[in-house]
């Protein structure tokens, strides 16, 4: 059977198509690449990623704050005690110490503010020096020009409530005295030397 024309060439290149598809499926398929497998988490294990990170919550620690002595009882090393009743200035502590960390407490027991001073003596001045210049007390002068200031001691403390000093003397004579700061006037306390 001749088949001729575009009708012909239709219906050949129909059957041509057929042909080739039916060729395509039928013939074998040889991989082109090792099989690749895939590691699949089971669902219960797999944990989405966080768009934002969460910090984690800082629990609040509370400062410790050891409290300050109230005695010379409660200090280590040398102490000092100074008090004030309004009318007197008593000391309590060792006549004699070694250069060194010293703790003063001053205890202001007065119904007004108050302060506590400690001195160095200079120009080989002693103790019995410092008591001549409180001829009576309470005195309005000031520390004698032979004397230094240490520094930290001198601070208004309120009725009832007390000072703790803390630093390192030098070696010298030293003395501690009480002031009334309104109205203003001083009350000798006591003197100790401080030894190398």
């Amino acid at each position: 059977m001749k088949i001729s024309g575009w009708w012909g060439q239709f219906i050949i290149a129909c059957l041509l198509l057929i042909f080739l598809t039916a060729c395509a499926t039928a013939a074998p398929q040889t991989p082109t690449s090792e099989p690749t497998a895939t590691i699949v988490l089971p669902t219960s294990t797999q944990i989405p990623p966080s768009p934002t990170p969460i910090p984690p919550t800082p629990t609040p620690v509370p400062p410790t704050k050891t409290p300050a002595p109230t005695s010379c009882e409660e200090v280590e090393g040398d102490c000092l005690e100074l008090s004030f009743d309004g009318e007197s200035c008593t000391y309590q502590g060792p006549a004699e110490i070694k250069t060194g960390p010293v703790t003063l407490i001053f205890f202001n027991e007065s119904e007004g503010g108050a302060t506590a001073n400690m001195v160095r003596h200079n120009e080989g001045k002693t103790i019995q020096d410092m008591k001549d210049t409180f001829v009576e007390e309470p005195s309005t002068g000031h520390a004698p020009a032979w004397t230094v200031d240490i520094k930290g001691v001198w601070m208004g403390i309120p009725a009832g409530e007390s000072h703790l000093w803390e630093g390192v003397l030098e070696p010298g004579i030293h003395t501690l005295v009480c002031a009334k700061l309104t109205p203003f006037g001083v009350w000798f306390g006591d003197g100790f030397t401080v030894e190398e």
